[in-house]
């Protein structure tokens, strides 16, 4: 039995803090965390760096707390928790229920205790990304010199290179109490058991006097890179009560890129995007 074996980096470096890192300046590195990724994307041929910087022990990555920036409060997520951390920390299930059940969608047990929230998003692809869109989620990445803030939609709209960046903290906004919300959380695979996303959506909605005051809906899984579906936003916030579900279900196929691949066609995927959000709509306003 032949078994393929993976020559990885030999130079491993494991800073303890931010002011620890010795390589920022070098051109051939990567920051690796729980490595579920990188170990992939290997397997498939990626090249590999030289010198691997590890984040685990990086106590600027850890920790989940509530914090508050310029009168308004965040759920602040460290960047190195694992996905597993996310879903039985009683913070996140109190103040983003929505993040515990895109982590339970994510992968298998295993995976998800090495896997951490910050490697999600840096894949540009995590299935968590939706959810941390419709939350409005922003991120703070180090540099090497300094911190600085930006939203996750600005961060997936940039065409900036980002990998000698470092992203340390994910802050999700705190809705006011009291606020009137709602959210759901759907990943669509080829079967029932773990598998790769065909589509994965996610949704938030808050109310006043029974109209939606503010609607956000978010696609991604699979290859696609995530993004809001704003069209279709306005045509729910127009009158909930007398929604054309029909020009609903049209606006959203259209309101988004999907692809083909050998498995599922781009047509499928859209109707199955739209299905999808149709009925969670309804469940909601009805």
């Amino acid at each position: 039995m032949h078994v393929s074996i993976l020559n990885y980096p030999t130079t491993v470096e494991i800073p303890t803090t931010l002011a620890a890192i010795n390589k920022w300046n070098e051109s051939d590195y990567a920051f690796i965390s729980g490595g579920t990724i990188l170990q992939v994307n290997w397997e498939a041929g990626h090249d590999k760096p030289n010198h691997l910087i590890s984040t685990e022990k990086l106590i600027e990555l850890k920790g989940i707390s509530e914090v508050e920036r310029n009168g308004q409060y965040f759920l602040q997520i460290g960047a190195g928790m694992s996905l597993s951390d996310c879903l039985i920390n009683p913070l996140v299930q109190k103040k983003a229920p929505l993040i515990v059940a895109a982590c339970e969608k994510i992968a298998a047990p295993a995976i998800r205790n090495r896997g951490t929230i910050g490697g999600n998003i840096c894949s540009k692809i995590g299935d968590c990304i939706p959810a941390l869109l419709v939350l409005e989620a922003q991120l703070t990445f180090f540099n090497g010199k300094e911190t600085y803030l930006v939203t996750l939609k600005d961060w997936l709209a940039s065409q900036k290179s980002h990998s000698s960046e470092l992203l340390t903290k994910v802050l999700i906004p705190i809705a006011a109490p009291k606020t009137e919300t709602y959210s759901f959380f759907k990943k669509i695979g080829r079967r029932a058991s773990f598998t790769a996303a065909i589509i994965s959506i996610a949704g938030y909605l808050e109310f006043e006097e029974k109209n939606i005051r503010i609607i956000r809906i978010a696609i991604g899984g699979g290859s696609h890179i995530p993004t809001r579906l704003i069209s279709t936003e306005r045509e729910f916030t127009r009158s909930h009560s007398a929604i054309d579900w029909s020009r609903i279900f049209k606006v959203i196929q259209e309101d988004f890129s999907s692809y083909t691949d050998p498995f599922i066609s781009e047509a499928y995927r859209k109707k199955v995007a739209a299905n999808v959000i149709v009925a969670n709509m309804k469940e909601l306003l009805q």
